[in-house]
């Protein structure tokens, strides 16, 4: 098992957009990506437990997303709510596949590989991304 924690705040995954010109991300979206893919790559060379760890295996992902408490909240409000399950109006898949496509390659091959996955999101004043990986022993054929 490999645990890790991601010092960035999550952003769910957008659609992208198709104009006559192209197709795009949001660039808040966009912004993540390379962000947490800048931050997995100092991980990476720091630790070196990415690649040495990684096969083609199906694997067990457990994600939990600390979302940030919006600045606008009262300071009573704020306390109240740091560590309760977050509301917020994003859908919990799409901080998944965020997450899960910017991981894909360091931790595992394809995120196809990914047969089970335990996914929380909370609301916290240290936004964060907490991440463990398990590989999955084939129990019948």
């Amino acid at each position: 098992m490999i645990k890790e924690t991601f010092n960035i705040a999550p952003v769910p995954a957008s659609r992208p957009r198709v104009t006559r010109y192209g197709t795009y991300f949001p660039k808040r979206y966009t912004l993540f990506r390379k962000q947490f893919d800048e931050l997995l790559s100092n991980l990476t060379y720091k630790h070196n437990v990415c690649y040495t760890e990684r096969n083609d295996g199906l694997v067990s992902v457990r994600l939990d997303f600390y979302v940030q408490i919006p600045k606008s909240w009262s300071k009573k409000k704020t306390k109240e709510m740091e560590g309760k399950y977050c509301s917020n109006n994003a859908d919990l898949d799409n901080y998944c596949k965020a997450a899960l496509d910017g991981l894909e390659g360091r931790y595992y091959e394809n995120d196809k590989q990914v047969a089970m996955i335990r996914a929380r999101k909370f609301f916290s004043t240290n936004a964060r991304i907490e991440f463990s990986i398990t590989h999955i022993e084939e129990a019948h054929e």
